[in-house]
């Protein structure tokens, strides 16, 4: 199994702090950490961690974190032929994390909105070695555009989640199979309100349209009330999110699409994946910081079978 990822990297700095800040309000903070980070590489390591082979596409900036990325990326076994280097600044991004583990974050793309179509087409013949291409909104349209475009002419699934939240470019959603969004961006893309999506008995008129329009999957996380997933002629699935001692929510959703797709991958049924995926996504809030946390696939079996007791 083999995940092409159109993604993104950005040096994430995180501070835990006993509340979030008001602004103009300076805090004490209660532990500092710098790691590497973004929603692309976040998924492309959850996903590597739990078995599934990754490729990708990273733009890397020329500046003094070009070279703890490609040690990164050596580190946890990842090709440096992913690395794409752009003329700029490296990804960056802040972080404050209260005692609740909830996070309120900037981040800086830089490099990262320079990856291009031809750089999608440059690695078209590694593209069509995937058995899923996915993709965040920490990378530009051109990028996903002509990677999702290549990926459906060739019959591959495709992925999205759409975050940080932009209008979805119409070609862009036409190519994709699978949509992961959280409440928030649910609500902001006209799919529903959290409490109408959480207690729906069947798809909102918005998600309906968007499953007669040929999206195969729709699923919405909505943090403690779990999570949603809408698909074409059947009733909405529900999953429970597990009860954990939450410490940190940074990558919890980009683990959550990780083991969503691992599950889809290994040909699961929808509702086995949607629960691999949110036990991801518990297992990653347990631990301060994202690039430490996201589970094996052994600690997600273990857990899940635990669960099941």
């Amino acid at each position: 199994m083999r995940v092409f990822v159109i993604g993104s990297f950005v040096m994430a700095c995180s501070v835990k702090v006993a509340r979030l800040p008001q602004a103009g309000e300076s805090l004490n903070g209660l532990a500092f950490l710098a790691e590497p980070g973004g929603k692309g590489f976040n998924l492309a390591l959850a996903t590597h961690k739990l078995g599934i082979t990754v490729d990708g596409l990273f733009a890397v900036g020329t500046d003094v974190f070009s070279p703890m990325v490609r040690s990164t990326f050596a580190q946890v076994g990842f090709s440096e032929d992913m690395l794409v280097p752009h003329v700029g600044s490296t990804g960056a991004g802040v972080a404050f994390v209260d005692a609740s583990g909830e996070n309120c974050l900037a981040v800086c793309l830089g490099a990262n909105l320079a990856l291009g179509a031809e750089d999608v087409r440059a690695v078209a013949a590694r593209v069509g070695q995937a058995d899923l291409v996915a993709a965040t909104f920490e990378s530009p349209d051109a990028s996903i555009r002509e990677a999702f475009a290549l990926a459906r002419t060739l019959g591959l699934p495709t992925l999205l989640n759409p975050s940080p939240v932009r209008p979805i470019d119409p070609t862009i959603l036409a190519d994709t199979a699978i949509l992961v969004v959280n409440a928030v961006e649910a609500a902001n893309f006209g799919l529903g309100a959290p409490d109408a999506i959480a207690d729906a008995q069947a798809a909102t008129p918005a998600i309906a349209a968007l499953l007669d329009g040929g999206l195969e999957l729709l699923v919405v996380t909505l943090g403690e009330r779990g999570a949603m997933a809408f698909r074409p002629g059947s009733p909405p699935l529900r999953q429970a999110a597990f009860a954990v001692a939450a410490v940190d929510t940074v990558g919890a959703g980009d683990a959550f699409t990780a083991g969503l797709m691992a599950g889809l991958l290994a040909d699961e049924p929808v509702d086995a994946a949607l629960r691999q995926a949110a036990a991801c996504g518990a297992l990653t809030t347990c631990r301060f910081g994202a690039f430490g946390a996201f589970p094996t696939a052994r600690a997600l079996a273990a857990f899940l079978d635990a669960a099941a007791v």
